[in-house]
C-alpha cells in the first residue's frame, strides 16, 4: 500500500529550470543578420544595435525575438552584410513558367490578452489618425492607443531575394505633370540588342515636392548581365513622350546605379535619397507607434525625442504613452521641432537612442535606421526588453493566389501579369484605420500542391489590401491594365483568408484593375461561388414534360471553361465586337495549360513510351503556314506557355487544327479525321468505362475533357475548370434517314436546335425556334446558314451576339444498351436491313462498344461521318466500322479520301433532299459476345471552335425496360463514414409479379455451382468430408470449442437432420485491441487427407449464423471467417479485420437467438496475394466475445447465370409470368434476368425473389415482364438506420401525375405523383383493366385468373405499380416501348456523440486542448466499414466537442491520448447513447450510436493538476505446493479502499466508488487477470490542509444482496467448493516519468489454494447391542507413506496420535494439559493406519488395522471399498472451507478373536456401523462465506 507524501519541487529543480531559461535567453540574444536593402525595398523588421551602410535600419546588439518567434528568413538586417537572409528560388517545371521562390518562415502564435488597465485619456485619444504624411493614417496628436492588436505573431516584411540589386531613380519632368501616371523603364542591356523593359514604381519623396519620382529594381545578372548599359530612357506610359539619358555608347553600372535621372535638368544625382539626411523636420507630423510584444502589462511607457548639440543629446520633447498592455500598441508623431533621436522608458528602464534618420556617428548614440512609413516605423518592444524597428506585428495570414494571374500579357500589349513577367514577386499594399500603410513583397509559400501561393502576415488593425506586380507607395491604385487588384477588404472571419485572382480576361485589356474573391486558402477555385454574381452558364428552368414517340437517351454534357468564365463571368456579358486576335481565337489558355500539365503526369515529352502520344487541346490553333499576325507559334513562345506536345511541330497542328496532315504541305484537310488519339480500349469494359490516351494503356490516363474529377478541380489549376451535367435527357426521334422503308432514330442539330434545361434537380435538352444562337460561324464570326449543336448557347444575345459569346469548348457522353438480333438485321417495310449506328458532325467522337473502341472519328475537323455496321452468325455478333475520309497523322501513315467502301444516301429530315456519304476508311471490325446485352457509349467534343455539327442515327431494335436503381443520400453524413456507404452491394430486395394478360409461359432456369461443406452430399461439385479442431487451450484454463452438434437445443428449432457447428471460446478478444488473439480462438473446418476444393469459379460464400446469448446482440464487425489454401495463404479478416464492409453481399441486421443468413462476396474479400482459390483447404471461424455460436450451411456459389438469355422484341404472350397467370395472385420473378451497370454478365432473380443492390446501381429487365402486369417491387430495408423514399421515372423523367386510359383505371380516380414518395413498396394507384389486351388474352390458350381486382385490394401489404406507360398508358408497340425506372433513396439516419473536457474541482487551470481518440466500428450497425476507423480529435476544455452525422448504430470506443500538461486523467463518465454504452476503465468509454439529440452519448472527461495516484494489479494463483495454477476461476472482486494519514490518530478504510461501482470484477484475460485503479487524488483536497491519502486493494466475496466481504492479508477466502490463502504485495510508489504530478504503484494479488482439513471421529460399540458403548478402547493413528516400491510404510515425520474412548465410547484426545478434544482432527490429506491397541474389558483387539485414505478433491477411502465422496454418504461430510469428518463406529464383540477388517465375517460394514452421534460437529478452519464469486 502507499501512503503519499506532500513533495514539492525541490530547489535543485527549480535552479535547473532557470538556468535552461537562462540559456534559452542567451541563444536567443545571438544577432540575426539579414541582407539590408534600400529603404524603399521592403526591409524586413530589424535588430537592434547593428551598423548599417545604408542608412536603412538600425539594430541593437543584445536584442533578440521573443522566445517561441522567429524572424522570417530573410527578414533582418545585419551591420556588416555577412549572414545574409537567405532566399532560396528554385525552378519549377510548369506550363506557366512558374519560378517558384522558397522564402522560409517559422510562425510564432501569441495569445492575445485582453487589459484591464484604467486609462481615462484613452478613449478621448482613440479618433481617426491621418496624419500630415499621405501615406499615414494618423492625427496630428501625438498619442493615441489602440484597444485590440488581436493575436500578435512574429511578422517581417519579405526582402528581395538574395541576388545583388540595384536601383534606378527618375523625376519626371514638371511637363510631364504630377498626376498618377505610369512611367516605364527601357535600357539595352547587350550589344545584340537585348532590352530589359519594366514599369517603375512611383514613390514619395521630399526632395521633389511638385514633381514625380519613380524608381525601378534591377538585378545584376537578368537586367545588367554585362554590367552596363548602351542605351537608357524613361517614357510616359500610353504617349510617345521618351527621355533618353544615354543612347549609343555603353556606360558602366557604376555611372548610374542607385542614382537619380532628372527629367527636367537631364543629369544624374549620384546615390540618391528621397530626402535631406541633415533637414531634421523632414519627418515631422510622421507617425511612428510603439508595439507591446513582450508578454507582460506596461505601466508606463514614454517616447523621448531628442536632438544632438554640441556632441551631446538634447531632450526635445516627451510624450507620455501611459501603460499599454501585452499585445497593444499605441501611436504618436513626430514633433515638428528639429530632431533626430528616440528612445523609450519602459517602466523606468530606457531603451538606447536611435537615429531615426540613418546617420552613423560611430558613438555611444551609433543606433540608427531610417525612418519609413511604411516598413519601419514601429518599436517593437519584446519580452527580454529588446526591440526593434518595422512594421506593426500580427498574426494573421493573408494570401494571394497568383496562379491564374501569372501568365504573361504580351498579346495585350504589355506586362499586366501578377507577378510581372519573369518575375516571381507579388507585392501587397495594406492600410486600415489609425496605422500607417504598409507594402512590401509578399513571401512565396511553401505549398507542395500550389507554387503560386503567396502570404503576408498583417496586424488585424489592417483590414484593406492590395495586390500588384510591384511595389505600391501611395494608397491611390492605378491600374489600368489589371497589373494590381484594387483594395480589397480582408475578411477577417474567414481562415487563411485567400484572394484568388483573375485570369487575364478582360482587366488587361484597358478595363481597370485585376479582379478576383476571396476564400479560404487551398480551396478549390471556383469563382461562380465565390463571387456569386450569378451564373456562368445560363442554363434556364422548366418543367420536362416527355413527348410520345421520342425516345430519351442518357446523356453527360461537360462545359469546359473559357479564361473569362474562370473569373465567374458568363460570355454573354463579353465584349460583342469581334475582332480577329489571339484575345479572341485562343480563349482557353488556363484550361489549355491544365491539360498541358496533365498530359505531363503521363512522362516528359509526347513522343517517349507510356506518355500521351497525341495530346489535344481546345481554341483555335492557326498554323504558321498561314502566315499573318496572329500565328499560335507567336503567342505560344511569348506567354512561355509551353504545352506539352507543341515541341513536335507540325504533328502538334495535325492533332489541334484540321486543315493539315502529317505527309505534305496541303492545307485542305478540314473534313478528316485522326486516327488513335485515344486508345482501343476504355479504363475498363464496364458501363463506366472512359476514354484513354494513346501511349498510356500500362498506366491509363482518362481523356481529360471526359475527366470529370479533372474538369471539377483535381489538376494543376486547383480549380473547377468547367461544368458537368449528369442525366440529361437527350431527345431523339424516329425518321428514314437513309430512304430505306427503316425507321432509325435520330437527330441533327441542322434540323432541330437543342438548349439544355433543368427541371429541379434533373436536365433535359429541348428543342428551340431560337436558331440564330446556333447558327454555325467562320473563324472571323461571320455566320453561316447552317445550325449546329451548341447546348449552352440559347442566352448569347440573339442577331447581337457574335462568336465572342458563343459557349464553344464542350463534350457530350451519350450511353443506352442495345441487345442484337440472331443475324444483326431488323425488319421493316423493305425487309430486312443491317443494325446500323451513323454520326456525322465536328469535332472529336469516339464510339465505345462494352469499352472497346468500335468508331474512331477524332480530331479537330470539320463536318465527318462514321457508320457502325453490325451483323452477326450463330457464334458471335460483329461490328464493322467507316469512316468517310482520314488523314496522314494519328496512327494512319497515310491520308484516305477516296476509293469509298460504303455509300450511303444521309436524308436529315423526312422531307430533305437525300445527302450521299462516301465512306473512303474502313475500320477493324470488332466482335461482340453473342446474346448478351451490349452498352454503346459515344463521347463527342466542341473543341476546335466556329462549329458544332451533330447527326446522330441508330435502328437499334426497342424493349420494354424496368430499371431498378439504389441510391443512398449521405450529405447529411460525417466525411469519415460515406464510403461505408459506396461500392457495396447493401441493399436486398425482393420483387414479385402478376402476369394480368395471357396464359402460362415458364421462365427459363438458372444454372449455379455449389459446394457445400457441412452437407457434402447437397454440393453440385467437390464432395468432401471434413474434420474440425480448435487450437490448444492456453494456459488461462479457458475453454474452447469447435464440434458438430448432433442433438441441437430445441431453441435453435432444427429439426429436419441439418449438420450445425457450435463454436465457443471463454475469454473475451478485446485487448490490447480486438483481434490480437484470433490464433487462440478460431475453430478450424478442415478437408480431410490431403483433399481440397477449388472456388476458383465461385462467387459466394454463404452461412447461417445463430448467437445463443442473452447479452446484447451480436455484431458481424466482431466475427472472422477466413479460408486457408494448401499452403496456410489466407483469404478473408486478414490481419486484425472481421466480417463488414465489403465482403458482404446484402444487409445483415443481426439479432441474437435467430437464425441469420450471412453472404460475403467472394471477388470482395481481401486476401494473401498468392493465396491459390483453387486448392483450399480450410474454414477459420471466430468471435471477440465469449459467445456459444451456431454455424449451418456453409455454402460456397457461383453466380445464378440464365441457361438462356431471353427478352428483345419477345412477344408478350412468350415473356414468363413466374407461375402467376393461373393462381392470379403476386409470384417471385424467380429466375427473371437483368444486367446491371455495375456488374458484368446477365443475372438472375434468386429462388426467393430477391436480388441486391449497392449504392449507385441501376439494373435493367427488359421484356422481362408483360405489359400491364403488376410488379410489387420491395426493399428489404433497416429502418433503424435508413428513410427510405422512392420516385418511379419515365423515359428518365419523374412521373409527377398519372392518368387513367382505356386499358388501366385509378384508385378512388385519384391521380398521384410518383415522385419522392416515403416507403419502401412503390405503389402508383393504377388499376390494369382485366380485358386490357382483349377477351383472347384472358381466355384458353391463354387462360389467365386475372380478375381486374388491385393486389392490395386483397393484401394491404401488396404495394404495386402497372408496368405500363404513364404518358400514354394506351401505347402499343408501334408507338413506343414502355421504359420505367424506380428508384429507391435511403436516407441515412444519423446520430452524434460528444466529448467533454473539464477540470477537476480544485486543480489548476488545463491546457486549452486535450487529443483524443475514437475507433468507430460496426458502422450503421451492419459492419460497413472495410476496417476500423480511427480518428484523432482535438477538444477545448469547457467547449464540448460533437461529432456530428454519424451513422445509428456504429459503436464507438473513446480513448484520451496521454496529456502533456501534467494533468491526469481522474474521472471518465457517459451519459445516453444505444445500448452497450459504458466506462470500460477510467479511460475509455465504448458505446453506440443513436439517432436524434435526445439521448445522445456524452462522455466526459475530467483532468486534475493535483497529485494523483495510479494503481495497477495482478491476480496471481498458486497451488498449495507454491506452483502456479494452470485452472482456476475466471472471476474475482476487488474494492479500492483508502484513508486518510498524518493526523493523530489514522482514520478508517472507506470504500471508494469507482466507475460507479464500490467494488471492481476482475475477470481472466489473455494477458492474464489484471486490473488498474488510475488517476487516484493523492489527497484529500476537500479539506483545507489537505492530509495524504492512503489506499489499498482488496479481494473480496458478493453476496446475493451485492455486499462486498473483504479479506485481510493472510486470511482466506471460499471460491467454488477450494479454499485460498489470499496476500497482499504492493511495490514502493514511483515518480511517473511522463507525469510529475504522478505516482505509480504496483500490486499483486496471490491467491494459494489451501488443502483440506480432516477429522476421523470413532465411536466404540458392543456388535450384539450396539447402544451398549465400550469405553477405555484406545485407539493409535499413524500416517504412511509410498516406500517408492508401492509398498505403505510409517511416515516418521508425523506424529503419532492415541485416544481413549470414554463412557460413551467417543474417541477422545488429551493435550498435554489434560484438555481432551473428540476425535483426530487436523488431519492433511494422505493414507493413514488406525489401530486398535488396548480392547474394552472382556473384549478383543481388532486383528488387523484400518487403513484410511483422504484426498485433496474430497474423498475418502476406507479399507478396500469404492472412494466416497463428500455428502454422498453420511458418514463422510463436510466441504473444503470447514473441513471433512469421518465417523466410524468400531463393533467389537466378546469371542475369543475378533475378525480384523475384510476377514470373512460378514465384511467391515459389520464392523464399522453407522454413526450412532455426530460429536463435536465441525471445528471450522476457515470463517468465511464459501460464495467465492458469482456465477458468470
Amino acid at each position: 500500500m502507499y501512503k503519499h507524501s506532500t513533495t514539492h519541487r525541490t530547489l535543485s529543480r527549480r535552479l535547473a529550470a532557470l538556468l535552461a531559461v537562462l540559456a534559452l535567453l542567451a541563444a536567443l540574444a545571438l544577432p540575426v543578420y539579414a541582407e539590408a536593402l534600400d529603404g524603399t525595398t521592403g526591409t524586413a523588421q530589424a535588430e537592434i544595435g547593428d551598423t548599417i551602410s545604408d542608412g536603412t535600419v538600425t539594430t541593437e546588439n543584445d536584442s533578440t525575438t521573443s522566445e517561441g518567434k522567429e524572424a522570417a528568413e530573410g527578414s533582418t538586417a545585419n551591420a556588416d552584410g555577412d549572414n545574409a537572409s537567405e532566399n532560396k528560388e528554385t525552378d519549377a517545371d510548369n506550363a506557366d513558367g512558374d519560378n517558384a521562390s522558397e522564402n522560409k518562415k517559422t510562425d510564432a502564435d501569441v495569445d492575445d490578452e485582453s487589459s484591464d488597465l484604467e486609462d481615462a485619456d484613452i478613449s478621448d485619444e482613440t479618433k481617426d489618425t491621418t496624419s500630415k504624411d499621405s501615406s499615414d493614417n494618423s492625427e496630428s496628436s501625438d498619442y493615441n492607443q489602440l484597444q485590440d492588436d488581436g493575436e500578435a505573431g512574429d511578422i517581417s516584411l519579405a526582402t528581395e531575394s538574395g541576388e545583388e540589386t540595384f536601383t534606378i531613380y527618375f523625376a519626371a519632368p514638371s511637363s510631364w505633370g504630377d498626376g498618377d501616371y505610369q512611367v516605364y523603364f527601357n535600357a539595352q542591356k547587350d550589344q545584340n540588342g537585348n532590352f530589359v523593359k519594366l514599369l517603375m514604381e512611383k514613390i514619395e519623396t521630399l526632395n521633389y515636392s511638385n514633381r514625380n519620382v519613380y524608381k525601378v529594381d534591377l538585378t545584376n545578372s537578368r537586367d545588367c548581365p554585362q554590367g552596363g548599359y548602351k542605351k537608357l530612357e524613361f517614357n510616359k506610359a500610353g504617349t510617345n513622350d521618351w527621355i533618353k539619358a544615354f543612347e549609343n555608347q555603353w556606360k558602366e553600372k557604376s555611372e548610374f546605379a542607385n542614382s537619380l535621372y532628372d527629367g527636367e535638368t537631364r543629369e544624374w544625382k549620384k546615390n540618391y535619397q528621397t530626402f535631406d539626411p541633415n533637414n531634421h523636420q523632414s519627418f515631422a507630423g510622421k507617425t511612428m507607434f510603439f508595439q507591446n510584444q513582450s508578454d507582460t502589462n506596461l505601466t508606463n511607457v514614454k517616447a523621448v525625442f531628442c536632438e544632438k548639440t554640441n556632441g551631446s543629446l538634447q531632450k526635445v520633447k516627451t510624450i507620455d504613452l501611459k501603460a499599454i498592455a501585452a499585445g497593444k500598441h499605441a501611436w504618436f508623431t513626430i514633433p515638428d521641432e528639429n530632431c533626430s533621436y528616440i528612445k523609450f522608458v519602459v517602466d523606468g528602464v530606457e531603451t538606447p537612442p536611435y537615429s531615426f534618420y540613418g546617420q552613423q556617428d560611430g558613438e555611444e548614440t551609433d543606433k540608427f535606421f531610417t525612418y519609413d512609413s511604411a516598413k519601419a516605423f514601429c518599436y517593437v518592444y519584446q519580452t527580454n526588453g529588446s526591440g526593434s524597428w518595422a512594421t506593426l506585428q500580427g498574426g494573421k495570414k493573408v494570401y494571394f493566389d497568383a496562379t491564374f494571374s501569372k501568365l504573361k500579357t504580351s498579346d495585350a500589349g504589355g506586362d499586366y501579369s501578377i507577378p510581372a513577367a519573369d518575375r516571381t514577386d507579388v507585392y501587397y499594399r495594406a492600410k486600415g484605420t489609425g496605422v500607417n500603410s504598409v507594402s512590401g513583397s509578399m513571401t512565396q509559400a511553401q505549398d507542395s500542391t500550389n507554387p503560386n501561393l503567396y502570404y503576408v502576415e498583417l496586424n488585424d488593425a489592417y483590414t484593406e489590401i492590395a495586390f500588384s506586380q510591384k511595389n505600391l507607395t501611395s494608397d491611390t491604385i492605378n491600374a489600368p491594365n489589371g497589373q494590381s487588384t484594387a483594395w480589397q477588404t480582408i475578411p477577417q472571419q474567414m481562415k487563411d483568408p485567400c484572394f484568388y485572382a483573375d485570369t487575364y480576361d478582360d482587366s488587361v485589356y484597358g478595363k481597370g484593375p485585376r479582379s478576383g474573391y476571396w476564400d479560404t486558402k487551398g480551396e478549390i477555385r471556383d469563382a461562380e461561388k465565390g463571387k456569386k454574381s450569378g451564373p456562368v452558364v445560363d442554363v434556364p428552368s422548366a418543367d420536362f414534360a416527355p413527348e410520345s414517340g421520342t425516345k430519351y437517351i442518357n446523356t453527360t454534357l461537360y462545359d469546359y471553361y473559357t479564361d473569362w468564365e474562370l473569373n465567374g463571368n458568363n460570355r454573354d456579358d463579353y465584349d460583342k465586337t469581334f475582332n480577329v486576335s489571339d484575345r479572341s481565337w485562343v480563349p482557353f489558355r488556363q484550361f489549355d495549360l491544365a491539360l498541358s500539365d496533365y498530359y505531363k503526369t503521363s512522362g516528359a515529352s509526347s513522343n517517349i513510351t507510356n506518355a500521351a502520344t497525341y495530346p489535344i487541346y481546345t481554341g483555335h490553333f492557326q498554323p504558321s503556314e498561314y502566315g499573318g499576325d496572329f500565328l499560335f507559334v507567336n503567342l505560344h513562345n511569348q506567354l512561355q506557355m509551353n504545352l506539352f506536345g507543341f515541341d513536335e511541330g507540325r504533328k502538334f497542328m495535325v492533332d489541334n487544327n484540321s486543315s493539315l496532315c502529317t505527309n505534305d504541305n496541303d492545307k485542305g484537310h478540314y473534313d478528316c479525321t485522326v486516327q488513335g488519339i485515344v486508345a482501343d480500349k476504355a479504363t475498363d469494359i464496364s458501363k463506366d468505362g472512359l476514354p484513354v490516351m494513346r501511349g498510356t494503356e500500362d498506366k491509363p490516363l482518362v481523356e481529360p475533357h471526359f475527366n470529370t474529377e479533372f474538369l471539377l478541380g483535381n489538376n494543376s489549376k486547383h480549380a473547377k475548370l468547367g461544368e458537368v451535367y449528369k442525366n440529361v435527357a437527350f431527345p431523339f426521334t424516329q425518321n428514314d434517314v437513309f430512304g430505306e422503308g427503316f425507321k432509325y432514330w435520330s437527330f441533327d442539330a441542322a434540323e432541330t436546335t437543342l438548349y439544355l434545361k433543368q427541371d429541379k434537380d434533373s436536365y433535359f435538352l429541348q428543342s428551340s425556334n431560337n436558331r440564330d444562337a446556333s447558327k454555325n460561324r467562320d473563324s472571323n464570326s461571320t455566320p453561316k446558314d447552317a445550325t449546329g449543336f451548341f447546348p449552352f448557347n440559347e442566352t448569347v444575345g440573339g442577331d447581337k451576339a457574335t462568336a465572342n459569346n458563343y459557349n464553344y469548348g464542350f463534350g457530350a457522353r451519350l450511353q443506352f444498351d442495345f441487345t442484337l438480333t440472331d443475324d444483326g438485321m431488323v425488319e421493316g417495310n423493305g425487309g430486312k436491313t443491317p443494325i446500323k449506328f451513323f454520326f456525322s458532325g465536328d469535332d472529336d467522337v469516339w464510339v465505345f462498344i462494352d469499352g472497346k473502341l468500335a468508331l474512331d472519328v477524332g480530331g479537330a475537323h470539320e463536318k465527318a461521318s462514321g457508320l457502325l455496321v453490325f451483323n452477326a452468325d450463330k457464334s458471335s455478333e460483329y461490328a464493322t466500322p467507316y469512316v468517310s475520309n482520314v488523314k496522314a497523322g494519328g496512327t494512319s501513315g497515310e491520308d484516305v479520301r477516296n476509293g469509298s467502301k460504303l455509300q450511303v444516301n444521309y436524308k436529315p429530315s423526312e422531307n430533305a433532299n437525300a445527302i450521299p456519304i462516301d465512306f473512303n476508311y474502313e475500320g477493324k471490325t470488332i466482335t461482340l459476345k453473342k446474346g448478351k446485352t451490349h452498352t454503346l457509349t459515344m463521347y463527342y467534343m466542341e473543341r476546335g471552335m466556329w462549329e458544332s455539327n451533330m447527326a446522330i442515327a441508330f435502328n437499334f431494335p426497342d424493349y420494354n425496360e424496368l430499371q431498378v436503381k439504389k441510391e443512398v443520400d449521405v450529405n447529411g453524413v460525417n466525411d469519415l463514414f460515406k464510403n461505408c456507404f459506396t461500392d457495396k452491394r447493401l441493399f436486398n430486395f425482393t420483387i414479385r409479379n402478376q402476369a394480368t394478360h395471357y396464359g402460362t409461359t415458364d421462365a427459363k432456369g438458372d444454372t449455379v455451382t455449389t459446394i457445400n461443406l457441412l452437407e457434402p452430399t447437397k454440393s453440385t461439385s467437390d464432395k468432401k468430408d471434413f474434420t474440425t479442431t480448435v487450437p490448444s487451450t492456453t494456459d488461462t484454463g479457458d475453454e474452447n470449442r469447435f464440434k458438430i452438434v448432433n442433438s441441437p437445443p430445441a431453441d435453435l428449432k432444427v429439426t429436419d437432420g441439418t449438420t450445425l457447428l457450435n463454436w465457443f471460446a471463454e475469454l473475451e478478444d478485446l485487448t490490447p485491441s480486438p483481434g490480437s488473439n484470433k490464433n487462440k480462438r478460431y475453430g478450424i473446418l478442415r478437408l480431410d487427407g490431403d483433399q481440397t476444393i477449388d472456388i476458383s469459379g465461385m462467387s459466394y460464400l454463404s452461412f447461417d449464423v445463430y448467437v445463443d446469448s442473452k447479452a446484447g446482440d451480436a455484431a458481424l464487425s466482431n466475427m472472422y471467417l477466413e479460408l486457408r489454401d494448401s499452403k496456410g495463404k489466407q483469404k478473408g479478416c486478414l490481419g486484425q479485420t472481421f466480417i463488414g464492409g465489403k465482403d458482404l453481399y446484402g444487409q445483415v441486421e443481426m439479432h441474437n437467438r435467430q437464425w441469420i443468413t450471412v453472404k460475403l462476396s467472394l471477388d470482395d474479400v481481401k486476401a494473401d496475394d498468392d493465396f491459390n482459390k483453387k486448392q483450399v483447404k480450410e474454414l477459420r471461424f471466430g468471435c471477440n466475445y465469449p459467445r456459444s455460436i451456431y454455424l449451418r450451411n456453409i455454402v460456397f456459389s457461383s453466380k445464378a447465370v440464365p441457361q438462356t438469355v431471353t427478352g428483345f422484341t419477345t412477344k408478350q404472350e412468350d415473356i414468363a409470368d413466374y407461375g402467376s397467370a393461373q393462381k392470379g395472385e403476386l409470384m417471385p420473378a424467380v429466375n427473371a434476368q437483368y444486367t446491371s451497370d455495375a456488374e458484368k454478365g446477365t443475372m438472375v432473380v434468386d429462388k426467393n425473389g430477391g436480388f441486391v443492390l449497392k449504392a449507385g446501381e441501376t439494373i435493367s429487365f427488359k421484356d422481362q415482364f408483360r405489359r400491364g402486369s403488376y410488379l410489387s417491387i420491395n426493399e428489404q430495408v433497416d429502418k433503424n438506420l435508413f428513410d427510405t423514399q422512392w420516385t418511379i421515372y419515365e423515359d428518365g423523367k419523374p412521373v409527377k401525375s398519372t392518368t387513367a386510359g382505356q386499358k388501366l383505371t385509378l384508385e378512388n380516380n385519384k391521380s398521384l405523383s410518383l415522385e419522392n414518395r416515403p416507403g419502401t413498396a412503390p405503389d402508383d394507384g393504377r388499376i390494369e383493366v382485366k380485358n386490357a389486351e382483349g377477351d383472347a388474352a384472358q381466355i384458353a390458350p391463354n387462360y389467365n385468373a386475372y380478375d381486374g381486382i388491385k393486389p392490395s385490394k386483397k393484401d394491404e401489404n401488396d404495394n404495386t405499380i402497372v408496368f405500363r406507360s404513364y404518358a400514354n398508358p394506351d401505347a402499343t408497340d408501334a408507338e413506343g416501348e414502355t421504359q420505367l425506372k424506380v428508384v429507391f433513396v435511403n436516407t441515412v439516419k444519423t446520430g452524434s456523440l460528444t466529448i467533454v473536457k473539464q477540470k477537476a474541482q480544485g486543480s489548476d487551470d488545463l491546457q486549452k486542448t486535450y487529443q483524443f481518440k475514437v475507433r468507430f466500428t460496426n458502422v450503421g450497425g451492419h459492419a460497413l466499414e472495410d476496417k476500423a476507423i480511427v480518428q484523432p480529435y482535438e477538444v477545448t476544455v469547457g467547449v464540448p466537442y460533437v461529432i456530428n452525422n454519424i451513422p445509428v448504430g456504429t459503436r464507438f470506443t473513446i480513448e484520451e491520448v496521454t496529456p502533456l500538461d501534467g494533468s491526469k486523467l481522474t474521472n471518465v463518465s457517459v451519459t445516453g447513447g444505444g445500448s452497450g454504452t459504458m466506462v470500460l476503465n477510467n479511460q475509455t468509454v465504448r458505446g453506440s450510436i443513436v439517432a436524434g439529440d435526445e439521448n445522445k452519448a456524452v462522455a466526459t472527461f475530467t483532468n486534475t493538476k493535483q497529485e494523483t495516484l495510479d494503481i495497477t494489479g495482478e491476480k496471481v494463483w498458486k497451488n498449495a505446493d507454491n506452483s502456479l495454477m494452470a485452472e482456476h476461476p475466471a472471476t474475482i472482486y476487488v474494492q479500492l479502499q483508502r484513508r486518510c494519514v498524518g493526523g493523530a490518530s489514522e482514520s478508517p478504510w472507506t470504500p471508494v466508488t469507482y466507475l460507479n461501482e464500490t467494488y471492481t470484477k476482475v475477470e481472466q484475460k489473455y494477458e492474464g487477470m489484471k486490473f488498474s485503479f488510475l488517476g487516484l487524488p493523492a489527497k484529500d483536497y476537500s479539506i483545507g490542509d489537505k492530509p495524504d491519502f492512503e489506499y489499498r486493494v482488496v479481494e473480496g466475496s458478493v453476496d446475493n444482496e451485492g455486499v462486498f466481504h473483504a479479506v485481510k492479508d493472510k486470511e482466506t477466502i471460499t471460491i467454488g467448493e477450494k479454499v485460498y490463502g489470499v496476500t497482499y504485495d504492493y511495490t514502493n510508489p514511483e515518480p511517473d516519468a511522463t507525469n510529475t504530478n504522478n505516482a505509480k504503484q504496483t500490486m499483486t494479488i496471490t491467491n494459494t489454494q489451501q488443502d483440506p482439513k480432516f477429522t476421523l471421529d470413532i465411536t466404540k460399540a458392543d456388535a450384539e447391542d450396539t447402544t451398549h458403548k465400550l469405553a477405555g478402547v484406545e485407539f493409535t493413528l499413524e500416517k504412511m507413506k509410498d516406500d517408492g516400491t508401492g509398498k505403505l510404510v510409517v511416515d516418521g515425520d508425523f506424529n503419532k496420535l492415541t485416544g481413549v474412548t470414554n463412557a460413551q465410547g467417543v474417541l477422545m484426545l488429551k493435550d498435554s494439559a489434560d484438555n481432551e478434544t473428540q476425535g483426530f482432527k487436523e488431519l492433511e490429506a494422505g493414507t493413514y493406519r488406525l489401530t486398535e491397541t488396548k480392547a474394552a474389558k472382556d473384549y478383543n483387539l481388532l486383528s488387523e488395522p484400518i487403513i484410511i485414505s483422504f484426498s485433496k478433491d474430497g474423498k475418502c477411502k476406507v479399507g478396500d471399498d469404492n472412494p466416497m465422496q463428500a455428502n454422498e454418504n453420511e458418514i463422510f461430510t463436510g466441504n473444503a472451507a470447514d473441513g471433512y469428518t469421518l465417523s466410524l463406529t468400531v463393533l467389537n464383540r466378546k469371542t475369543p478373536a475378533l475378525p480384523h477388517t475384510g476377514a470373512d465375517a460378514p465384511s467391515l460394514w459389520l464392523l464399522i456401523g453407522l454413526p450412532l452421534a455426530v460429536a463435536g460437529l465441525l471445528i471450522l478452519v476457515f470463517r468465511y462465506n464459501k460464495k467465492g464469486g458469482r456465477t458468470r
